[in-house]
């Protein structure tokens, strides 16, 4: 067994013009590996590859089995190949484990005779191997496995087969991180997809569950309204508001699942914005200003979930607007749609968060200090509704303390 410590001799014969063909075919090698992203297909190229610039009867890719503490055969190429892939080959006492331990080139001669050789896999491919080299493969200074040769057309490897040896492993160990990172990417995204399914399955679920409930607490707490005395009235009010509340969230929660999972159909008609905003208007206690750029303006849509998505957007609006600020509802015409406009005096919104707003769940304060109530989906829904009509949802701020608009842009109507 020879340990490449010290150069050796360039291949003689080897002129200036097998060199350059050498250094094309590492080039072709080099746009060729990072073209590929299946692992599997990866993985016997470069095995092939391997082959075929250092002309020579086979090559094997071994991979670091962590858990096992082992390497495997990962891919192959000569007789029997197929074989050996999933083949364990021991750290201690191979010459593959040399490789992977000493973290250096090895070459080794005269296979039959040396007791390190892994005679198993000759055994099973019918492969007889004479002369081995061997490179670890490297990534980001982590050694993930061995790149093997065997048996090459010239009498043995020299010089030159060590560097292309090494170079191809090291263009290989960069194409074989990519390959694993395409392949964990995919993974998160499909994990991604069937959480976002769950949750969409459980808002289903769950708002429909609590519809039996809410329409008996909202049916009888209008009879209690009718039969308690007058001091108890307060009380009734304030259950009244609470499940008035809790109707809004069912109803902000069904339609959350219903855009996700696409299963939302638009009924659309032409509706006058004076009377949408006159019914959003009402959600909220504060005095809100409304003015209409011009009488008569019109918009196509699906009344009920435009005057949930305005009816998000006011109550934003009120919740983050002291008593003493304003809140104004503007509409003007723009080309074929209308824009309409939330805008308020009050805290304002970052710069960073003017996009952040519209995902669902966000809340810019902490969840365990939030003084404003909302499950953090209203404008989320709020843009899908803006989204599935065509349309879009916007907001602009100066900075905080500042107050903010929101501008909701829809197709008008013919």
């Amino acid at each position: 067994m020879t340990f490449v410590e010290t150069p050796l001799e360039p291949r003689r014969g080897d002129t200036p013009q097998a060199a350059l063909r050498r250094l094309r075919h590492l080039l072709d090698v080099c746009v060729a590996l990072n073209a590929v992203r299946d692992l599997d297909l990866l993985l016997g190229t470069i095995a092939r590859t391997a082959t075929t610039v250092l002309q020579c009867e086979a090559a094997s890719i071994l991979l670091y089995d962590d858990a096992r503490q082992v390497l495997r055969f990962a891919a192959a190429t000569g007789p029997g190949s197929a074989v050996l892939v999933g083949t364990e080959v021991p750290i201690e006492g191979s010459l593959a484990g040399t490789i992977f331990r000493e973290n250096r080139p090895l070459l080794a001669r005269n296979l039959d005779t040396d007791p390190d050789h892994f005679a198993r896999a000759a055994e099973a491919t019918g492969l007889r191997p004479d002369v081995l080299l061997g490179v670890p493969m490297r990534i980001d200074g982590e050694r993930v496995g061995v790149l093997e040769v065997f048996n090459p057309e010239a009498e043995t490897f020299d010089k030159a087969d060590v560097e292309t040896l090494l170079i191809i492993s090291s263009q290989a160990a960069v194409a074989l991180r990519n390959a694993r990172m395409d392949e964990a990417l995919v993974a998160a995204k499909a994990r991604l997809e069937d959480l976002d399914r769950t949750r969409v399955q459980f808002m289903t679920i769950a708002s429909h569950e609590m519809r039996t409930p809410l329409t008996a607490v909202l049916g009888f707490s209008d009879v209690l309204a009718e039969e308690v005395p007058r001091d108890l009235q307060t009380y009734v009010a304030e259950v009244q508001r609470a499940a008035g509340r809790l109707q809004e969230i069912v109803e902000t929660v069904e339609e959350m699942a219903s855009l996700r999972d696409g299963t939302a159909e638009l009924a659309r008609m032409p509706m006058r914005v004076a009377d949408l905003f006159m019914a959003v208007r009402q959600t909220v206690d504060r005095d809100v200003q409304v003015t209409l750029g011009r009488a008569g303006l019109m918009v196509c849509a699906d009344g009920p979930r435009l005057r949930l998505a305005l009816g998000h957007l006011l109550r934003n609006a009120d919740a983050f607007t002291p008593p003493e600020g304003h809140v104004q509802l503007t509409a003007h015409p723009a080309g074929d749609a209308v824009t309409l406009r939330v805008t308020d005096t009050g805290r304002g919104i970052d710069a960073d968060h003017l996009e952040r707003v519209f995902e669902p769940f966000f809340q810019v304060e902490a969840a365990d200090s939030r003084s404003h109530e909302g499950l953090g989906v209203g404008l989320a829904v709020a843009r899908s509704v803006a989204l599935k009509h065509g349309g879009r949802l916007w907001a602009t701020s100066d900075g905080p303390g500042l107050g903010s608009t929101f501008h909701l842009r829809l197709p008008a109507a013919a």
